[in-house]
């Protein structure tokens, strides 16, 4: 029976062995996969970094040409204001040109009834002069002195 002890404390031996066999192996994989996932880290962590380093860059161009874009907004605020002042000088200017317009229609109408009156005027002195002549030839015709019938 003694064999049997032996044989009891050789397959504990053995089965501890394999107990620390495959302990080791997980160990070993277990290492492995502690340093990929540390080159992963460190691989992702560098591309972190230069995600950072061009976002700031990024950051800093979009900082510049909101500047950029404020400045010629101002400058185009003025420019607007000022093409508003052009419109409201040329809103009174039509205004004056009508009115100055309106005004010379006016006396041109006061003027041109006048004209009309002495042209009316001109036009009846002209047919009693003529009718004066034609009746002075027609009594120089029949031999008639003048005023006399």
């Amino acid at each position: 029976m003694e064999w049997l002890l032996y044989a009891s404390a050789a397959l504990i031996a053995a089965a501890f062995l394999l107990l620390v066999v495959y302990i080791a192996k997980t160990l070993i994989v277990l290492q492995e996969t502690l340093r990929r996932l540390t080159a992963a880290v460190s691989h992702a962590d560098e591309q972190v970094q230069t995600v950072a380093k061009e976002v700031a860059r990024l950051l800093h161009t979009a900082n510049n040409i909101a500047g950029d874009v404020q400045t010629k907004t101002e400058k185009l605020n003025s420019a607007v204001e000022a093409v508003n002042e052009i419109g409201g000088t040329v809103r009174s200017l039509n205004r004056a040109l009508r009115q100055t317009a309106a005004a010379l229609s006016a006396r041109a109408g006061q003027g041109q009834e006048k004209w009309a009156k002495a042209l009316r005027w001109a036009n009846v002195l002209l047919d009693l002069w003529e009718k004066w002549r034609e009746r002075e030839q027609l009594r120089k015709k029949e031999g008639m002195p003048n005023g006399k019938k």
